[in-house]
């Protein structure tokens, strides 16, 4: 009897726990949530879209960014003033940030203007005018912050006044500003800056009016200020472009040799994207460069 007791119990326990553990995977299953969710629990049910990348952004500045995995992160930061429509194909552009679809308008060599259907050979300069919405505003930013009397907070900072600081949140303050057109001017001007490497500053000076002249200008005011040792700072406000100029608040013109139609498809890329002159002279600071958020 003993033996037939101890027999049934070699039989029964193996399935019994079998059966235990399919119950258990059954159960699990009925879960709303996946068994192995790499995600956070409390995040469940929150309206958050997880993605990935397959390498590691070396740029997130748009004057120097040029690879797909990177516009994942600087097509979300960056409005250039053209984009592609999200669901027609072929693709389409639209405007974004631009109040429509710039037109180019032809001159020749002596300034007169052209109609649209003159002959390419015939066209010596073309330049389209941008016009940018108003009332589009920056997210908050320490590069913004003003104190009382109206000045940058944050800017001018030596090492030392950085020395707690790791993080933006570490700002007690911020601000905001509008978006405006001199800030596509500034960002057209920071591809000719020695200190970026621009990889697209060669085609650029091909079309963009005097961008190749201003690279040597540039190049040479930025070595006399020390450049990268000293960590050499320029205010490209006080260096003219000709092939990129604010007309008013709200519009700016990009002036090329030729004609080059192609320049619409760049202005939905980052590279045309605005960067306001109070960022760049922000992150410039000693010592920031380490802290870059």
């Amino acid at each position: 009897m003993q033996a037939a007791i101890v027999e049934c119990n070699r039989w029964y326990i193996p399935h019994m726990a079998r059966w235990l553990l399919a119950c258990t995977v059954l159960l699990s299953a009925c879960s709303d949530q996946p068994w192995n969710r790499p995600y956070p629990a409390v995040d469940a049910g929150r309206n958050i879209l997880y993605s990935s990348f397959s390498e590691r952004p070396k740029h997130l500045d748009p004057a120097q960014s040029y690879s797909s995995n990177e516009v994942t992160f600087t097509g979300q930061i960056y409005e250039p003033p053209l984009q592609y429509h999200y669901l027609k194909r072929p693709y389409e552009l639209i405007a974004l940030t631009a109040t429509e679809i710039p037109v180019a308008r032809y001159l020749d060599a002596a300034g007169n203007e052209l109609p649209g259907d003159a002959p390419a050979d015939s066209i010596v300069y073309s330049y389209y005018d941008i016009h940018i919405q108003p009332g589009i505003r920056y997210q908050p930013h320490p590069a913004f912050a003003r104190n009382e009397q109206g000045e940058l907070r944050y800017h001018g900072l030596s090492e030392e006044d950085l020395a707690d600081i790791y993080a933006l949140e570490d700002f007690a303050a911020s601000g905001s500003r509008e978006l405006t057109a001199a800030d596509y001017v500034y960002q057209i001007k920071r591809l000719a800056h020695p200190g970026l490497h621009s990889p697209i500053l060669g085609l650029m000076s091909d079309y963009i009016v005097g961008l190749g002249a201003y690279a040597k200008t540039l190049e040479a005011a930025w070595t006399q200020a020390g450049g990268a040792e000293q960590n050499a700072y320029l205010d490209l406000h006080q260096y003219p472009l000709e092939g990129a100029q604010e007309i008013d608040r709200y519009t700016y013109r990009i002036k090329l040799n030729g004609k080059y139609p192609q320049l619409l498809y760049w202005l939905a890329m980052p590279f045309f994207g605005p960067v306001p002159a109070e960022a760049d002279a922000f992150y410039s600071q000693p010592g920031m460069k380490a802290r870059r958020k």
